[in-house]
């Protein structure tokens, strides 16, 4: 087996490299079926969040199958090969394996510890599978990541007090606006970064929330649950907007929410926090006076500040990931496979 991944995120590439790079299932869909079946793919995931794309594979030359994909992730983005491989890292065989078990236990999140990136990571893992992407390896190399990332949650305190993206987004919204809670909010989506915004909200005592999705039962789902939130249909977003001072969006489109002919003719001002990926606002709107905008890139920040409680832990973590790749190690050795790289110290 060799194993590879190709990276692109948040520590290697800017946003507009990365919103380019997101991958709905469609698009994951898409490759999958332009890859397994050809000679140079067997088995392949793709992990999709809003800070990173990373596209997992065996496959037996690793070279060949490198150019193919990104040549296809060129045709997708319209970003030249020569961007693409300036914003993306290349981990193979047990470098790839140690940076998959980190990314999935939280050591790689812009938040560190967060639990999203399990979920995310189960779920393409399944979108995968289902399409019949991955065999042997790839199964027993996910079930196991999936074990490990729970383990570390329940064993150690990596995620103890963790901010998710959307919990970091209300904190930046708050050193914008420290009197935000009191003032009326709209919330654009209805997945789990808006659930998990609005758990967040409802916590601090915020009693003025509205909701707009486009399959409107769920966000009626979400209202049953929350009698401080009210909906409002999606079609009326742009003819409400003025009644609210933050605009809170997760939600995934393919086209601009809002534009600048939308907002410049706002009367008062707006907090837009925009933690979709691909983004929902056109960048050209935080150039508008009467508008602050929060967005993915600019969180990080904020979440440097929740790590430091959290780091004490990591050498905890690392032995998890150790006891992990060991077990990998034998279910090879046990395969009659010789996987010298497996072999390797991790960490050193």
């Amino acid at each position: 087996m060799n194993l590879t991944v190709i990276s692109v995120n948040y520590l290697n590439a800017p946003i507009e490299i990365l919103e380019k790079c997101s991958s709905n299932k469609d698009d994951i869909t898409d490759f999958l079926s332009g890859t397994i079946g050809t000679i140079f793919f067997q088995e392949m995931v793709v992990i999709s969040t809003c800070n990173r794309t990373e596209w997992v594979f065996v496959s037996p030359d690793p070279k060949k199958a490198i150019d193919l994909l990104i040549s296809r992730i060129k045709d997708k983005t319209n970003i030249s090969e020569s961007i693409l491989v300036k914003n993306m890292t290349v981990f193979q065989d047990f470098d790839a394996m140690s940076h998959l078990f980190q990314v999935v236990c939280g050591l790689k999140s812009m938040v560190l510890g967060e639990n999203e990136i399990l979920t995310q990571v189960k779920e393409s893992y399944a979108t995968s599978m289902e399409f019949g992407a991955t065999s042997a390896y790839l199964n027993k190399l996910f079930q196991l990541l999936i074990a490990t990332g729970k383990e570390v949650r329940s064993t150690t305190q990596i995620s103890k007090g963790a901010h998710s993206i959307s919990s970091i987004a209300i904190e930046a919204i708050k050193e914008l606006d420290p009197m935000f809670t009191n003032k009326p909010i709209l919330l654009i989506g209805a997945g789990v970064m808006i659930q998990r915004a609005l758990a967040k909200l409802n916590s601090m005592g915020h009693e003025k929330l509205c909701i707009a999705n486009r399959t409107m039962s769920k966000a009626e789902s979400l209202a049953s649950v929350y009698s401080n939130l009210t909906v409002i249909p999606y079609a009326s977003i742009k003819r409400e907007l003025e009644q609210f001072s933050t605009i809170y969006i997760g939600i995934h489109s393919t086209k601009y929410l809002f534009t600048v002919e939308d907002l410049k003719y706002l009367k008062t001002k707006k907090i837009i926090a925009d933690v979709s990926l691909p983004r929902c606002i056109d960048p050209a709107c935080e150039s508008l006076p009467n508008i602050q905008s929060v967005s993915v890139d600019k969180l990080e920040s904020v979440a440097k500040q929740t790590i430091k409680n959290r780091e004490a832990v990591i050498p905890h973590v690392q032995a998890c990931i150790r006891v992990a790749i060991s077990e990998l190690n034998d279910w090879l050795s046990y395969r009659d496979e010789s996987f010298e790289w497996v072999n390797k110290r991790v960490f050193g």
